[in-house]
């Protein structure tokens, strides 16, 4: 203790100036925007650095399960691709969905064979959380990247999340498991009766479909995919299956509260595409429209 105590006072005057420096610093970023925005931007940076890193190093520990999960995922995107009615274009690692218009105008000018949809661009999750209420991924990709604001994160087993926040070289995506999260889902079997599916929390395997009339005989098993009534996700990703019975919802007693068991499990995700709608812009301008007529 006697020695720690002549070391403390030999060198006081230089403890002394790194706290002050230290206190300074605090004072400077946490009451002044722009340097308080400055350091958030360059922490933000380190940060997701640091993630990335950190992320090669176990991407290289499990590289084996990872090889045979990406052979599974490749087998399944081939039967999803045979079955389907739209072609995915390859451009480095970025694809386009597009349509074939089976309209046969007589004039050639109006035909239109091919029309981009969306476009998917790879991306890797850096920093996943699952344990909260409101749940957050990292990715390491950004606006350098082509990515959007309020874009869809899909994987080929299911949905992941919705950018929100974008950096140059990375961006924050708020998970499924997140409190505010909504998304529109249907059940093909009944005719696309669609719904709102929320996370109340507690199992990260599990989510709740609401607003689906009580008149469908839904039963467990039965698939749930995207809607496509929103300009998010394009109709026809798979979200998972019915896990139980559905319950008549308390608050509402012509609908069901459905458990659905996500077929993407949150806590694995590694590997995911991003899903630009390309046509966002003319829709959101179409409705702006709208909106100001009335």
């Amino acid at each position: 203790m006697g020695n720690l105590l002549r070391l403390l006072f030999k060198n006081g005057g230089f403890v002394v100036f790194v706290l002050t420096q230290v206190v300074c610093f605090f004072i400077i970023v946490a009451f002044n925007d722009k340097q308080g925005a400055v350091w958030g931007h360059t922490a933000g940076k380190i940060g997701g650095s640091i993630l990335e890193r950190r992320q090669k190093t176990m991407d290289y520990i499990g590289l084996n399960a990872r090889v045979d999960s990406l052979v599974r995922e490749n087998a399944l995107l081939q039967e999803q691709l045979s079955n389907a009615k739209s072609v995915q274009v390859p451009y480095r690692d970025t694809f386009f969905v597009v349509r074939f218009d089976s309209l046969i105008a007589q004039d050639s000018i109006r035909r239109k064979t091919v029309r981009p949809l969306y476009e998917f661009i790879a991306a890797r999750v850096i920093s996943n959380n699952i344990s909260g209420s409101s749940n957050w991924l990292m990715l390491n990709r950004g606006a350098n990247d082509k990515l959007a604001k309020n874009t869809g994160i899909v994987t080929p087993k299911g949905i992941v999340g919705i950018l929100r926040y974008i950096d140059s070289d990375f961006s924050m995506a708020m998970s499924i498991l997140h409190s505010q999260t909504k998304i529109s889902a249907c059940l093909p079997k009944y005719g696309n009766a669609f719904g709102s599916l929320i996370w109340e929390g507690g199992d990260p395997e599990i989510m709740l479909l609401k607003y689906i009339p009580k008149h469908f005989p839904v039963k467990p098993g039965d698939m749930v995919e995207t809607s496509g009534l929103s300009q998010i996700f394009p109709k026809g990703i798979p979200i998972g299956k019915v896990e139980e019975e559905p319950v008549i919802d308390s608050e509402n007693p012509y609908f069901f509260n459905i458990k659905i068991r996500l077929s993407q499990s949150m806590a694995t995700v590694q590997d995911v595409h991003v899903v630009n709608n390309l046509f966002t812009d003319k829709i959101e301008a179409l409705e702006q429209r709208v909106k100001n007529e009335q």
